[in-house]
């Protein structure tokens, strides 16, 4: 047994999966914090590593290489994907809700550079990569078993996708089980532990940011959309999307 990596692109949903791994395998969720403990991000614990024989799941973005941290207690690996417009517009977001992004910076400022790059330039300098370096490094190596899911079957079929990361990893799935572990990490449910510990300032979270004041707070559990446009934000982005990423989407399933 080893760690079992939860790997993602950012904002590709692996803290949702991180949220219905851990009621499904410790029960109720009282804290977020409790998440980091029991599934661990190799981002903020680089030496994160399983007890004995134990399976641990491990969080990350990581571009896989002979560089990723702790590769060598790999037993196996699930990889998430998401449309990578979707994953723009919450990567947009997200940095405006932590205050990274200058607020004179546009949202098609922003979109034009992830366009340009195939990803954000901030998660590039993480070691990231771009969205299609990214995935083709997880869903392509031969190095150990990978279970490929996406946010949007997830979206669709929590239970049943949940059900075969569980079979995956050798667990036999409870239907009862299951069925608590999706609703127990509904969004709304989600998004209203997000707002009471950060309300509360409450330092044991998993949430980055605070809720500030104003007519439309951001949230880092924000509205989970599939199939967006970024037409909202300026005409013809759509169509340089779409030809930037064509190719890449069209080998990923996106086509």
């Amino acid at each position: 047994m080893g760690i079992t990596w939860l790997a993602s692109f950012p904002k590709s949903g692996n803290t949702w999966v991180r949220f219905l791994l851990y009621a499904y395998l410790f029960g109720d969720i009282s804290t977020s914090g409790d998440i980091n403990r029991k599934i661990p991000a190799i981002h903020r614990d680089p030496k994160a590593a399983p007890e004995g024989d134990e399976t641990l799941f491990v969080k990350t973005h990581f571009v896989l290489s002979d560089k990723h941290p702790q590769l060598g207690l790999t037993d196996r690996a699930v990889y998430i994907l998401r449309h990578p417009k979707d994953i723009l517009l919450s990567g947009l977001n997200y940095h405006r809700m932590t205050g990274a992004f200058p607020d004179k910076a546009t949202d098609e400022h922003y979109a034009k550079v992830f366009i340009s790059r195939g990803s954000d330039p901030v998660w590039v300098g993480q070691g990231f990569g771009t969205w299609d370096q990214h995935a083709t490094s997880w869903t392509t190596t031969d190095r150990f078993p990978v279970h490929v899911t996406t946010y949007e079957k997830l979206k669709s079929d929590t239970g049943g996708e949940l059900a075969k990361i569980l079979a995956f990893v050798g667990q036999e799935p409870d239907g009862e089980r299951v069925s608590r572990a999706v609703d127990a990490a509904q969004f709304d449910k989600l998004r209203a532990l997000e707002v009471r510990e950060k309300t509360k300032g409450e330092k044991d979270k998993l949430f980055p940011g605070a809720v500030k004041r104003s007519k439309a707070p951001r949230f880092f559990m924000n509205k989970g959309k599939t199939g967006q446009s970024l037409e909202k934000i300026a005409p013809g982005l759509d169509a340089l999307f779409d030809r930037q990423f064509g190719d890449a989407m069209a080998r990923h399933g996106y086509g």
